[in-house]
């Protein structure tokens, strides 16, 4: 991160910076599992299946 702090620095900015940062904060961060399962509910996924899971780790599907 320090690395990639460095050359977005001086890409453009501390700014820039601090906007990426912020902005893969919020949109790389994992969601819960079961957030990800009810939301493909709500999506109008009729049938949502938990495959595996093992720790952080999870393979799921849907058919809509």
């Amino acid at each position: 991160m320090e690395r990639y702090g460095a050359y977005l620095t001086q890409l453009k900015d501390e700014a820039y910076r601090d906007h990426v940062f912020d902005y893969i904060a919020q949109e790389d961060s994992p969601r819960p599992l079961i957030f990800q399962l009810d939301l493909l509910r709500s999506l109008g996924f009729s049938q949502v299946e938990l495959l595996h899971k093992n720790s952080c780790f999870a393979a799921f599907g849907a058919i809509k």
